[in-house]
This record gives structure tokens, sequence and C-alpha cells, in this order.
């Protein structure tokens, strides 16, 4: 499986200011303009927040045309918030039940996964992607495009891993906690649902439990972007406002 997703799509550390800027274009397409879950941008067509300078994102690109086919980001929490963690799940009124020996910098937040509509289905036959007109994916392409949302997650486990901050949340609806369940995966749920862009409700895991109860059959994919990761880590060096290039290498070498 490995070799054929990597064949199909390349996993990049957004780590320069150009692919961040194709996250938050694709964050705008899917936030914005297909769901309406935030105002549009009609000068630059970008979404982002305050959340975004104390960040980790990655990108999944489409190798065949170039287009962005997912996002994420890993936000890190605010350091001088005088209340709670200063994480964007806080935002909604959750209330959050975390063991209280957890320390806040050792937590993290998964936000802001993105996934394009022509991206989301293996049913897509045609879809009208700007600069492609009618593109039409292969069959083999499409059986791929449900793991697209899997991958991501795998990204965020492999990145919480590397850089050491085990205690991972993360806002989502049931479904797609059994979905990520069904590769070993297995968040717990740590709040109650709430009605935010359908029901959802807060969960958690311990990354180290995460990899070490991944399914085989997905295991090696997860090798395979931890290990893109790990490179890329080392190569683009520091992230401004998250992390300076020496504390990457003393977590990395």
């Amino acid at each position: 499986m490995e070799n054929e997703f990597f064949d199909l799509f390349n996993v990049i550390f957004a780590a320069s200011d150009s692919d961040r800027l194709r996250v938050f274009s694709l964050r705008h397409k899917v936030y914005c303009e297909e769901l309406g879950y935030e105002p549009i941008d009609t000068k630059n067509r970008v979404e982002r927040d305050e959340f975004d300078g104390r960040s980790l994102h990655c990108l999944i690109e489409h190798r065949a045309t170039g287009l962005s086919a997912g996002c994420m980001r890993i936000v890190f929490p605010d350091t001088r918030s005088l209340r709670g963690y200063g994480l964007p799940i806080e935002e909604h009124g959750v209330e959050i039940e975390l063991d209280p020996e957890i320390r806040s910098e050792d937590l993290c937040e998964i936000s802001r996964v993105a996934i394009p509509s022509y991206f989301r289905s293996s049913r897509v036959e045609e879809a009208a992607v700007d600069g492609f007109g009618e593109f039409v994916f292969s069959q083999q392409e499409r059986r791929f495009f449900p793991m697209i949302g899997v991958s991501l997650f795998l990204c965020a486990t492999a990145f919480t891993g590397l850089i050491e901050r085990f205690h991972v949340l993360a806002m989502m609806e049931n479904r797609f906690q059994r979905l990520l369940a069904r590769s070993g995966i297995r968040f717990s749920q740590v709040s109650r649902p709430i009605h935010f862009r359908g029901e959802r409700a807060a969960f958690y895991i311990d990354q180290r439990y995460a990899e070490d109860g991944m399914r085989g059959s997905i295991l090696p994919l997860y090798r395979s972007i931890q290990d893109e990761l790990s490179r890329q880590l080392i190569e683009k060096g520091s992230v401004p406002g998250v992390m300076s290039s020496k504390t990457l290498c003393k977590i990395l070498l």
C-alpha cells in the first residue's frame, strides 16, 4: 500500500512561506468556498487564523497534477495563556476532561483538516478543477482517495512523535473517529458532544499508544510517512514561532 500511495501522492512538511500559502489557499477552498464554514476572502483567497503562527503544517499533493489533496496542522498551546491551553478546541466552549498530570508543554491539537471535494470520495468521476478543466481521475487513483484523511492523521502521528508532543487532541465527528479506529488509531472521547459543523466532540490519544496499536496493514505506510517527514524536518530546519533548528536537531538526530 505504501508504495502505491507514494506513487500517487507527495507528503510535504509546509515549512516555507510558499507551501504554507498553498495550505491556506486549500483551506479557503474547502472551509470558505465549498462548506461555508468561514467567510470568503475575496482579495487573497486564503483562510488563516491566530493559531497558524504556532503550528506545524502538512500538505498532501497529487503527483500527476500538482493539486493539493489535503492538509492539516498541529497547534501548540499558548504558553502566555492565562486560561486553559490556548488551543482552537477551547474556542467552542468544550470542557475537556484530561489527566491532570498532562502538562501543557506536552500537549498539542490536530486542527484544520481539509480535503477538497474532488478528493473526498472514491466515487468522483469527473471534477472541474481550476486550471485543469475537466480532469478525470483513474480508477486506481480513486481507490486511494478515502486514504487521504487517514494519511493526514498518520502525518500528525508521525509529527507528534518526532517532536515528542505525545498528548494529542482533536475535534471530530464520531464517524471519522470510527474510521481511524479501523486503522488501529483509537482516540478516546474527552468531552460531551456539541453541535459544531455537525455533532462533534473532543478526542484524545497518546501518540505512543497510537503507534503501538496501529494495524499491520497500515504500519508500512505510516513508517514511510514518518521517514519522509523526519527527513524534511531536518532538511527544512526551524519553524518560526514553533521551534528552533537547534531544538529540531536535538530531537531528531
